[in-house]
């Protein structure tokens, strides 16, 4: 069942909204479920479907997807203010880093109300096995999972928003079942959920069956077995867990090659993207099946396959598909992205742009000039020929821009081609951008994130220091997992870098990551970490993964050294300080609940000074 495809009817809406457990008052805002009788749902397979269906609904609402932005990305050394982001208050304070109990994203109410609902579905499923023959144990089997897939996923979000949640796996149907809880230490929360998904993700389907109008992939709008091994490794590289890592996501590179072998390596059908295989000269594998960012003339095929009209990409592994058809047939819009990023905008410099905007640093970084191929002092883009730079924001002034916004998620088509002599940037952009009412898709999982996961972890779980070391009696030695670590990151950047033999942009080898310059362990931490920010720019991953080295080092240096204070707001001084506060209407709520020290009983407005 394509998400993208679905139509949600007015009657599946309806139920959602009726046994959907969301409300107004007490402890995470369980609203009694009264409406519906019991003898009129939960009888049927269908019945199942539709709250399956349902709960990709609710993660698709706009105040969802929204958190994953602003959690996962808006504190980051990405983002700067975008257009009247002073008058929306809440995000102005947040890129100030002057967080407090009443800022509207210190709510978790629409991820406690995901994760009822998937609690609910996993608790029901065996009962509606008993009354319907179709709905078969393998079919219950696999419905669990599947939920149990977001479920764990809305949590591991939790957790990395607020550090230590309540944390609770039964269903909250009525007020007697609401009872207060207190929170749980954020680290047993992450190894409950790898228990939880080791334990069910062979039930998991591998894939859902095509819709008959999907051009690519419509198997990654729903949880599969490739969804579960994807949070698996994210969750095992937080825990330090790093075999473990290696192994689940080495399940998903080897899933993705066999449909590449399947599906791709035969064809030279434009329409399937032409994927590729990328690989580093010294690596023993096959190489890695990705999308060039070349296709013919111009450049950016990467991300228009991608995040672009087609979606559903070969590379996608778990993404929710929104889309406006035009007519009284409405699907579900991404407003979430298109208010944050921006959208409907046709033209550098005119309106509809969003709230929050590229940081300056991610403008400027690659060098001023298009002769300046190279710039070893960059903290982002080592060259300009990335084609990451383009696709990733639209640049306002290609001659002398300190600042852009977000292309990505927001445009539809961009054509990245060599540039008049006129501008100091070698390449320049062509985009088509999304109407306010057209979809752009939410991707939480893809093939180069789970690529670098691992490459993360075999640098972390390395027995050497450095890639190459000289024995006088065996001779030169070299660490497996640095190498192989090498080759993952390599092949990431080399789908990126743009040049072909009908571009005036060199030789490839000449912007090629060289092996000798990352030559140990500290080095390619380094490398793995831009890599990724390059990657992943406006993904709502570029604070997660900061916050995971601070969680690994116990202590706030790599975020306090790597974020600019902004226009006047503070950097965390501590490592409570890396976490939201907790919602005051919670804590008044919920009398389990204590707010952290660092944030005190009263957040309220003036307690807070630039320095705390």
């Amino acid at each position: 069942m394509n998400m993208k495809n679905y139509k949600i009817k007015s009657f599946l809406l309806v139920a959602v909204a009726i046994l959907t457990l969301t409300g107004c008052a007490d402890f995470l805002e369980i609203e009694p479920k009264t409406f519906v009788s019991e003898d009129n749902f939960w009888n049927e397979k269908t019945d199942i479907d539709q709250m399956v269906i349902g709960t990709y609904v609710k993660m698709q609402q706009v105040a969802f997807i929204r958190r994953c932005i602003m959690w996962g990305e808006t504190r980051s050394d990405n983002i700067g203010e975008g257009v009247d982001c002073a008058a929306q208050t809440d995000i102005y304070r947040t890129l100030r880093e002057y967080l407090q109990s009443t800022n509207s994203y210190s709510s978790w109410l629409c991820f406690y109300s995901v994760i009822n609902q998937c609690n609910t579905i996993i608790e029901r499923a065996p009962e509606v096995s008993q009354k319907d023959p179709v709905y078969t144990e393998s079919d219950v089997k696999a419905t669990q999972a599947e939920m149990a897939f977001i479920r764990d996923l809305c949590y591991f979000y939790l957790v990395r928003a607020f550090k230590d949640v309540p944390y609770y796996t039964y269903a909250i149907q009525s007020d007697a079942d609401a009872k207060p809880i207190g929170v749980t230490d954020g680290d047993e929360i992450v190894r409950a959920l790898i228990a939880d998904l080791e334990s069910c993700v062979g039930d998991a389907l591998k894939f859902f069956p095509k819709d008959k109008e999907a051009e690519f992939n419509s198997s990654c709008n729903r949880a599969t077995q490739n969804a579960i091994y994807s949070l698996l490794a994210d969750l095992c590289l937080w825990d330090g867990q790093y075999d473990k890592c290696v192994t689940y996501a080495q399940r998903v590179i080897d899933a993705k090659m066999d449909e590449y072998k399947e599906k791709y390596s035969t064809s030279t059908s434009t329409t399937s993207g032409n994927v590729m295989l990328f690989k580093w000269d010294e690596d023993e594998g096959e190489g890695y099946p990705l999308y060039p960012c070349y296709s013919g003339n111009y450049f950016g095929n990467d991300y228009n396959q991608i995040f672009g009209s087609y979606g559903n990409s070969f590379e996608s592994i778990f993404e929710l598909a929104f889309t406006y058809d035009g007519s009284d047939n409405r699907y579900v819009q991404n407003t979430a992205v298109g208010a944050l990023y921006g959208n409907h905008y046709t033209t550098k410099g005119n309106a509809g742009k969003g709230f929050l905007c590229s940081y300056e640093e991610v403008v400027t970084d690659p060098g001023a000039t298009a002769t300046n191929a190279s710039n070893s002092q960059s903290k982002v883009f080592d060259h300009r020929y990335d084609c990451r730079y383009y696709t990733n924001q639209t640049i306002d002034n290609e001659s002398s821009s300190t600042s852009s916004y977000v292309s990505k998620f927001v445009t539809s088509n961009i054509s990245v081609g060599e540039s008049s002599g006129s501008s100091s940037l070698p390449f320049s952009q062509q985009l088509a951008v999304y109407s306010i009412y057209d979809r752009s898709n939410w991707i939480f999982y893809r093939l180069t994130d789970v690529m670098l996961l691992q490459a993360e972890a075999l640098i972390e779980r390395a027995a050497n220091d450095q890639y190459a070391t000289t024995d006088l009696i065996s001779g030169t030695k070299y660490d497996a997992d640095l190498k192989k670590a090498f080759g993952l990151i390599y092949a990431v950047n080399r789908r990126s870098i743009m040049v072909a033999s009908n571009v005036n942009s060199g030789d490839a080898a000449t912007y090629d990551l060289k092996i000798a310059q990352y030559n140990d362990r500290a080095n390619l931490r380094t490398l793995c970490m831009k890599e990724r920010r390059r990657e992943l720019m406006f993904e709502g991953k570029r604070w997660f993964d900061m916050l995971r080295v601070c969680h690994r080092e116990g202590k706030v240096d790599y975020i306090k050294n790597n974020v600019p204070s902004k226009s006047g707001g503070s950097t965390p001084v501590n490592y409570e300080a890396l976490f939201w506060p907790y919602n005051k209407h919670e804590i008044k709520t919920n009398p389990l609940l204590k707010q952290k020290s660092y944030y005190g009983e009263d957040d309220t407005e003036g307690n807070f000074t630039s320095t705390k």
